[in-house]
């Protein structure tokens, strides 16, 4: 059945006026992809990280250091509940089912234990560009990372965190025995750098392990953080994608992304000392979320 003129006349024009719409529209969009983009702003080492250049013999880094308060809003409860523990206040656990490593600590000061948490390029033997550290000083808990602005300040981070760990009674870690510790020792010997005698190492994984893997779905240190700590992290970098950040940051500058990967270690390293009071008090925390 045939339309109408008059019928015919307007769908016509409904058809020229939706053509001609797309065409302006798509005028525009190669108008626009013609325009030069604004250039994007690179943020700067130390406008992400204010720190300072440190150096040895192996070469120079950038040294960042915070107080714990400028790390976590949690950081007055953390920290004294950190000290009463580590002053022995407070010690309940069964010390038939800790290692020896945890003990050593339970029996030592608050200034003794320094936290391990490294960064690294990828799998084991991979590059270390980031070492995180954090002790107790003077009655505080404070964070030094120790950070490869290249591939090149590899060895003098090195050799800053074997100096560190010659002074040490006890390291502490989460799965430092079978990572950290291994990357720091393959890439010392990669570079030919002499690391001093291993101080008892507490491996807070390992405990977790013996005390709460009946409890907890899994003992991963994000798992443990969520159920025992009861903190979630929010926006948090993907381990996966840490490599790829820090060599974004080698090849052009810009350190915007590197701000998480900084935050990630510091949140790490806070988190495995909240394990390690869980672990020296004996206390079966609530788990029901």
């Amino acid at each position: 059945m045939a339309l109408p003129e008059s019928r015919r006349q307007k769908l016509d024009m409904l058809i020229r006026s939706l053509a001609a719409g797309k065409i302006k529209q798509a005028e525009e969009t190669l108008r626009a992809a013609g325009r030069p983009k604004p250039p994007r702003k690179l943020l700067a080492l130390e406008e992400v990280a204010p720190g300072a250049e440190a150096s040895n013999p192996q070469g120079a880094f950038w040294l960042i250091r915070r107080r714990l308060a400028e790390v976590s809003p949690e950081a007055p409860s953390v920290q004294k509940e950190y000290l009463a523990v580590l002053r022995g206040a407070r010690h309940r656990f069964d010390e038939m089912r800790a290692s020896a490593a945890l003990c050593h600590v339970a029996d030592g000061q608050p200034e003794g234990p320094l936290f391990l948490d490294v960064e690294t390029c990828g799998l084991a033997g991979t590059c270390v560009f980031m070492i995180g550290l954090m002790s107790c000083r003077d009655g505080e808990l404070v964070f030094d990372q120790l950070l490869a602005r290249h591939y090149g300040q590899e060895p003098a981070i090195l050799a800053a965190f074997a100096e560190r760990m010659a002074s040490a009674e006890t390291l502490v870690s989460f799965n430092g025995k079978a990572f950290d510790m291994t990357n720091i020792r393959e890439r010392a010997a990669f570079h030919g750098l002499a690391l001093p005698a291993e101080p008892p190492h507490c491996d807070v994984l390992h405990e977790s392990r013996r005390r709460w893997r009946d409890i907890v779905p899994d003992c991963r240190l994000q798992t443990l953080e969520q159920y025992l700590c009861r903190r979630r992290r929010v926006g948090d970098v993907l381990g996966s994608e840490i490599p790829d950040v820090y060599h974004g940051f080698v090849a052009d500058g810009d350190a915007t992304r590197l701000k998480s990967v900084l935050h990630h270690n510091l949140l790490d390293l806070l988190t495995t000392a909240q394990l390690l009071c869980l672990l020296l008090t004996g206390e079966e925390p609530c788990v029901d979320l």
